[in-house]
This record gives structure tokens, sequence and C-alpha cells, in this order.
């Protein structure tokens, strides 16, 4: 028979286990509220900002902007630049691609997506090119794009077309983000975070984090992230946990105690949103 000692030890453990799990469960979930507005921050400032990015690079361009790689360079970094909400934006790429949607310059180098057709990766994308077009988005998964070496990926692309003076198409601004590069830059904010309220709260240490963009039943993590945390993530099927309004509960995940918590994005996407796992053990 187990000790009346041994007993209370056991009992005070896995209270103290439930007692982190709740107040893990309650900072993931105040995490993901904060997010979820920073990526409705985020993709407003694409939005708004490509199409008046689109006229300034209109006017930036030589007459053959393929002619002179460098300068289309710069004229892409210049109107970006002249743009806040472009100056700001978590944007992972900015590319000029010609009518047909064969990128010809990017502003980063190296340039991973010269010569390569964001229109066949990004059927949907097509839809810019209709005389009428202005803002197209699309979601899809094209390797140039990628956040990291391996491992799943998706990207969230937006093109706006660039026309001349007289309403001819020149070619197109496209911008937009891959998931997984996304999701660290929402996991370091968080980080962040974080770590004032470990402060606040006095806690002995800063808790574990990880951070995940969604859509549908997918999941995408931070480079680093483990895969047993991410295949944990969508066994809890976001979108209907989230069907509403934000969710937040307790995950085990490899013997550790996770609280987890997830909210919608839709200003970005009806099936898009934020998910976090924090451990304060």
């Amino acid at each position: 028979m187990p000790s009346a000692l041994a007993c209370a030890l056991t009992t005070a453990l896995l209270t103290g286990c439930e007692d982190d799990g709740k107040a893990s469960q309650k900072h993931a979930a105040e995490l993901c509220g904060k997010l979820a507005a920073v990526v409705a921050e985020d993709v407003a400032q694409v939005r708004t900002g490509l199409p008046v990015g689109s006229q300034k690079l209109a006017a930036q361009l030589d007459t053959d902007p393929g002619a002179n790689l460098l300068a289309l360079q710069r004229a892409i970094a210049g109107a970006r630049a002249s743009v806040k909400e472009l100056e700001f934006a978590k944007s992972t790429f900015f590319s000029f691609a010609d009518p047909s949607g064969t990128v010809l310059r990017s502003e980063a180098d190296p340039d991973m997506l010269a010569n390569r057709s964001v229109l066949a990766a990004f059927p949907e994308l097509r839809k810019v090119l209709a005389p009428d077009s202005g803002l197209t988005e699309a979601f899809g998964e094209m390797q140039e794009m990628r956040g990291v070496r391996n491992g799943p990926d998706l990207q969230w692309v937006v093109a706006h077309p660039v026309k001349d003076p007289d309403g001819g198409l020149k070619g197109l601004f496209v911008t937009g983000w891959s998931f997984r590069a996304y999701a660290y830059r929402l996991q370091e904010a968080a980080r962040r975070e974080l770590t004032e309220i470990a402060k606040r709260e006095s806690l002995k240490s800063t808790p574990l984090l990880y951070v995940f963009a969604w859509k549908g039943a997918k999941a995408y993590g931070g480079p680093v992230t483990p895969d047993v945390n991410t295949e944990a993530i969508e066994k809890l099927d976001l979108p209907a946990k989230t069907a509403a309004g934000p969710w937040s509960g307790t995950v085990d995940i490899a013997g550790r105690t996770f609280g987890a918590a997830a909210q919608r994005a839709p200003e970005f996407a009806a099936d898009t949103g934020v998910a976090a796992l924090v451990s304060t053990l």
C-alpha cells in the first residue's frame, strides 16, 4: 500500500500539473487574441499598399523593364520604400513579373524567383490579367517561395497590374509570404509578449512557445518547430474548434502538457487563423 506521504506528493504533483496546464492555456489564449489582430494588420498593409506601390513602380520602369535588371531591382525597392504600408509589410518577397507572369526580377538577392512563372504556380492569379482587374490573391505552393528548406509549406501571393500611361499592361507587382516564415515572425512577436507576461507574473522562466499559422486542416510552424507539435495541432481540427469563436484547451505532447489555443483570422481568409502552444513547466 502506498504511504500517506506518497499519496500526498502524488496529489500535489497532479494538482501542480493541472494548475500549470490552466496557466499555459490562459497564456496561449491571450497570445492568440493578440496575434489574430497582428495578422489582420499585416494583411491590410499588403492590400492597401500594393495598388499604390504598383503606380509608383509603373512610373519608375524603363520602356523595356527586362533590358536592365539592376535598374528594375532598384525600381522595385524604390516603389516599395515610397509606400509606408509596403515599407513595413511582412512580405517575404517583392517581385516584378512580365505580362505572361514570368518574374523578371525581385528586390532581394539571391533572386530565387527569377525566370519562374507565378501564374503557372498559382492559376487563380490569372484573374489579374483581365482588363478591369485589380488586387488578386491566391494560396498555393511554389518551391522558390518556401520559407523552409524541407517540409510542408504554403504561400499567400498577391498581384496587382502595373500599367503604362495609356492603360496597357506592363507587368505585375507581386508580393506575399510563406506561411512558415510568417509563423516564425508571429512567434517572435509572441515571444516578446510572453517575456513580459513572465515578468508580470513573476514566473521563474519564460514559458516554452510554438506559434502556428493555419489554413483549413493544415498548420504551419516556424522552421524549427518539431513535427510532433505540428501533428498535434492538426489533430485538434482547428476549423471545427474555432467555428463558434476562439478556442483553448490543453494537449499532451511527448509527455509534456501544453496550453493550446486557436483563433480564426477572417480578415485574411475564412479558413485561416493562428494557434499557439505554451508550456510553463
